[in-house]
């Protein structure tokens, strides 16, 4: 089960407080900014820094570029 689009379009990242892009397929929210993949675990957010997995740069761009095309 996929999050709540409405869910996703409110959470941003807790270090930048920026957007975050929600990847169903690793199920993770991924914040390109930041570089940093949050755990989603049964429809749960695990938006703690600590606990976030590092995004290498070119994962970062590829969620980058897929903000891009929501926000215009």
């Amino acid at each position: 089960m996929a999050l709540d689009p409405r869910l996703t379009a409110t959470l941003v990242c807790p270090v930048c407080k920026g957007p975050v892009v929600y990847d169903e397929a690793l199920q993770t929210l991924n914040c390109p900014r930041c570089r940093l993949a949050f755990d989603v675990s049964n429809d749960i957010p695990n938006m703690i820094p600590e606990q976030a997995t590092a995004l290498s740069q070119e994962q970062a761009q590829q969620y980058n570029d897929r903000l891009s095309k929501v926000t215009e």
